[in-house]
């Protein structure tokens, strides 16, 4: 079941003016840079979405000066409908998990890494080898990183657990893929290289999960 919000990365270009004090005169110079920008919007559909998030990624601000967004991608990966938790799937009440995720970054200090946000959850949490219970986990986990996460049921951690999708087999460029690759590099345009890598790290789904720490979240999930 989905939710009223999606996942959504935009790939683009942005062309901003700046002023430039230095030298004898002030002068206009133009920055170019690529960037790429995922958010969740609150929408009724996805379309509503991506309209919501161009129209805010190409509001113009006087203090940055005038700017052009050229969007080359939109990417729009669904969240799942329900709060995943250690009791229980509950209903994804945004209102709620923002005020609560709000309250537990403010509780919590910058250098406490208790979370688990830099645990590699795929080596730790293997999906061939998954413990029965939340319960059994803490001793299937390597020393080095059980020492350094918060086991306590009583202190709980949001987590936004994003699903990858498997690599496609690889396959010898044909050479429609070759010539477009080469207009597109002349015109600016991602190529299908560019794009097959974006696709590597851009989720098929994501789903809001609350848990102990990261291993208990990918549990979870698994």
């Amino acid at each position: 079941m989905a939710s009223n919000a999606c996942f959504l990365t935009a790939i683009y270009t942005c062309a901003q003016v700046r002023r430039n004090n230095r030298g004898t005169g002030a002068s206009d110079i133009i920055d170019v840079t690529d960037a790429s920008l995922s958010v969740i919007v609150f929408s009724a559909s996805p379309d509503e979405a991506q309209r919501l998030f161009e129209n805010a990624l190409c509001e113009q601000s006087p203090e940055e000066g005038r700017k052009e967004i050229t969007i080359r991608k939109f990417y729009a990966a669904p969240i799942v409908g329900q709060l995943l938790t250690e009791s229980g799937n509950l209903a994804l009440a945004w209102p709620k998990i923002l005020e609560n995720s709000d309250a537990v970054l403010e509780s919590t200090p910058v250098d406490d890494f208790e979370q688990g946000y830099w645990v590699d959850v795929d080596k730790v949490v293997p999906s061939h080898n998954v413990s029965l219970s939340v319960g059994t986990i803490e001793s299937n986990v390597p020393d080095d990183v059980r020492s350094s996460l918060n086991w306590s049921g009583n202190k709980q951690f949001f987590f936004l657990l994003k699903v990858l999708p498997l690599p496609p087999p690889p396959s010898p460029p044909t050479y429609e893929q070759e010539v477009g690759d080469v207009e597109n590099e002349l015109s600016g345009e991602p190529t299908a290289e560019d794009i097959q890598a974006l696709n590597a790290i851009l989720p098929d789904t994501v789903a809001v999960i609350q848990a102990r720490n990261s291993v208990a979240a990918a549990w979870l999930w698994r």
